[in-house]
């Protein structure tokens, strides 16, 4: 007879337990024709269990009833996969016919097992001794076996069209069960005799087992049973490096084997090799975002767990306490989705969509989009589009793309950003870290994403604009009292000019007294009558003003506090005539001029250029101070009321902007910190029709221009 240990008795005890608890949870369920058959299993099972137990407590005489009950078992478990497969089988006169003998055949080499088994040719198996006889007995219980594993494989594939049930892990239960009992009776065929380790420890083998055929017994307790994702993620994870690092072992011993005198050497060394390296695996974010993807597409019906994704989307664009402005948090958030590597937000601007935002894509903005471009037109739509789709020619009616786009390859994707059906603004969304093509649910992820984006853009633009015009009624009542105070101080210099000219003694002191003051009233007067346009809704003046001329007295004016300003005129500029107010284009010059001297060292060069091209006239200021940020330009730059001057009213660059849009132009701004500053105003020249006049363009606000102010 086989030995039986303590290991075993103690192994067939814990499957009595579990088996006798399987069988009452069986025959409580509703589900009354699979679950009495469990329940059935289940007992004979427990019966083996305990008939293992008894053997080593009561009686051991009792052995050979452990073998006649193994074949009971493999029997009534059988019986089970039988039973639940009969739809399959029962679908006409010939299948029915195909039952009828595949059970006839199952009971009969099942009976002729357990006679053998009475016979006592089924212990002399076991321990080796056997004859042919016994040998017979070994090849119908691997035969059992295997036939019970084929069922066991035909139950699972006939699961799999619905969703995860009780009956699939009821299938990978028995087939474990087969599994075991093919590789004991397979060793213990070539092999003799049966291991006494395999013989005894197979009681808990199959207590593990009840744990899957539980879930059998009520299928709603799989249907509410889901794996989370990163549960999925985390499992999978620690598994690949468990593998890992048991395939490594085993080179690692194997190395030890071969190396001789340096075999422990090359051993540790191999082992902290390959650790080291799995490490670096675990934390590289290419990997992850892989892995990510890989479990997605293969083990879930949807690629995304939806309510997370909202969540993380949420929770990064209401980030409390974040250095980032909101745009940037919009960008993170939807590029966090895809596992990109960035992304920027492009924004409407009069007729272009430019530049708003970035997240980790600050190195190199792109350029503007013109409104009226195919790509923008395309977005219109609410279609994203796919880049290297587009650069690979596998969309036929794809846009034409702006050639700055078409060659950038760090970009991915282009997602318009809606709010109530009007384009609030572009994403540039950048390459994934796990390159991929997009899927119908990734299409309507992004697109619900970029409806949200699109809403964020515009309460934030909302918002800003509320906020400026707060800010500019503040400054208006403000002005109202001030204006009070002007008149008064023109009407005292008014008479204080007159007097002078009667009493002063001094006549070369009278004269230039007289001058000075002639010269501030006049100032005083212009002020009034600029800052009462507003109110009497007079046209601002429009006439040809000679640039070169005007910048010339600039130039001039200032010699004495900046030396090294300079003027250069190409041969066309000094004819060139802007239409427009003078008073208002010398103020423009005189800010950016004035920002320049702030910002630049004591006797750095500043140089005004002036050049014609085509229709336009381009007058570029350039300096060598300290230069600005990407990030100060696009956000803080052109804001009003906003200055990183003591005193400083935060609107010369804003008001510099609005004059020149007001006559039809623009201003641009290039800058390199620590490099220096260059601002480039282009207006239209006069007679070509192009010129807007001081009063029209964007923006254009008369209310808003303060004389000689600075920023």
């Amino acid at each position: 007879m086989i030995a039986l240990t303590e290991v075993g008795l103690l192994s067939h005890l814990l499957a009595l337990i579990a088996y006798v608890g399987l069988f009452f949870a069986a025959l409580t369920k509703q589900r009354r024709g699979i679950n009495l058959l469990l329940a059935g299993a289940a007992l004979v099972t427990a019966l083996w269990a305990g008939t293992f137990a008894a053997t080593m407590l009561i009686d051991p005489g009792l052995q050979p009833w452990i073998s006649r009950l193994q074949t009971l078992k493999v029997g009534a478990w059988i019986g089970v996969l039988l039973y639940l497969l009969r739809p399959s089988w029962l679908g006409g006169e010939g299948e029915g016919r195909s039952a009828f003998w595949v059970g006839g055949i199952l009971g009969f080499v099942l009976t002729l097992q357990f006679v053998i088994d009475v016979a006592g040719a089924g212990q002399s198996a076991l321990v080796g001794e056997g004859d042919v006889v016994a040998s017979l007995f070994l090849v119908i219980r691997i035969a059992a076996s295997v036939t019970g594993l084929v069922l066991s494989h035909n139950l699972y594939i006939a699961s799999r069209g619905g969703q995860l049930s009780g009956i699939r892990l009821l299938a990978i239960g028995l087939a474990g069960l087969f599994l075991y009992d093919l590789n004991f009776y397979t060793l213990a065929f070539l092999l003799p005799p049966a291991s006494v380790d395999l013989f005894n420890i197979r009681g808990a083998v199959n207590a593990l087992l009840v744990l899957l055929f539980l879930f059998a017994t009520r299928d709603a307790w799989v249907r509410g049973a889901r794996v989370s994702r990163n549960v999925a993620f985390q499992t999978v994870a620690f598994s690949g490096v468990g593998f890992y690092l048991i395939a490594m072992s085993l080179l690692a011993y194997a190395l030890k084997l071969v190396g001789g005198n340096w075999g422990t050497l090359l051993q540790v060394s191999f082992m902290f090799a390959t650790i080291m390296l799995a490490a670096v695996i675990l934390v590289s974010d290419r990997f992850r975002a892989w892995l990510r993807v890989a479990i997605a597409r293969n083990f879930y019906r949807y690629r995304y767990d939806y309510r997370n994704e909202w969540l993380r989307f949420i929770a990064t664009v209401s980030a409390p306490g974040d250095a980032q402005g909101l745009p940037e948090r919009v960008v993170q958030a939807v590029a966090s989705v895809l596992e990109a590597r960035g992304g920027w937000l492009l924004v409407p601007d009069d007729d272009r969509l430019n530049p708003g935002a970035t997240w980790q894509m600050a190195d190199r903005p792109p350029e503007s989009l013109v409104m009226d471009s195919p790509l923008v037109d395309w977005l219109r739509q609410d279609r994203l589009l796919d880049l290297e789709m587009v650069r690979d020619r596998e969309l036929p009616d794809a846009p034409e793309l702006p050639a700055w786009l078409a060659a950038d390859r760090r970009y991915w994707l282009v997602l318009p950003a809606f709010n109530r059906d009007a384009l609030a603004g572009v994403l540039l969304i950048g390459r994934s870290l796990v390159p991929r093509r997009l899927g119908w649910e990734d299409e309507e992820l992004l697109k619900t994403l970029g409806r949200q984006v699109g809403s964020y853009v515009a309460e934030s633009r909302g918002q800003s604009a509320l906020d400026e015009a707060r800010r500019f009624e503040e400054f208006n009542r403000r002005f109202a009292f001030i204006l009070h105070d002007i008149k008064n101080l023109v009407s005292q210099l008014s008479l204080l000019a007159r007097n002078a000219e009667r009493h002063a003694d001094n006549p070369e002191f009278r004269a230039d007294m007289v001058t000075t003051l002639k010269e501030s009233v006049g100032k005083m007067n212009a002020l009034l009558s600029w800052l009462s346009q507003r109110a009497t809704g007079l046209p601002a003046a429009d006439a040809p003003v000679p640039i070169a001329s005007l910048l010339g007295l600039l130039v001039k004016s200032r010699a004495g506090v900046w030396p090294a300003l300079t003027l250069q005129l190409d041969d066309k500029a000094d004819r060139a005539m802007v239409s427009g107010d003078a008073t208002r284009l010398e103020q423009m010059f005189a800010h950016l001029l004035q920002n320049a001297i702030d910002a630049s060292p004591a006797g750095a060069p500043i140089r005004f250029d002036v050049a014609v091209a085509g229709t336009e006239l381009v007058v570029a200021l350039a300096d060598r101070g300290h230069g600005m940020s990407a990030r100060f330009i696009r956000q803080e730059l052109f804001q009003p009321f906003t200055s990183t001057k003591a005193g400083g009213f935060g609107i010369g660059a804003y008001e510099a902007r609005e004059i020149a849009r007001a006559h039809g132009g623009r201003l641009d701004v290039a800058s390199r910190e620590g490099e220096g500053t260059s601002f480039t105003i282009t207006l239209p020249l006069a007679g070509n029709g192009a010129g807007g006049g001081a009063g029209g363009g964007a923006g254009g606000d008369p209310a808003l221009m303060v004389q000689g102010g600075q920023a």
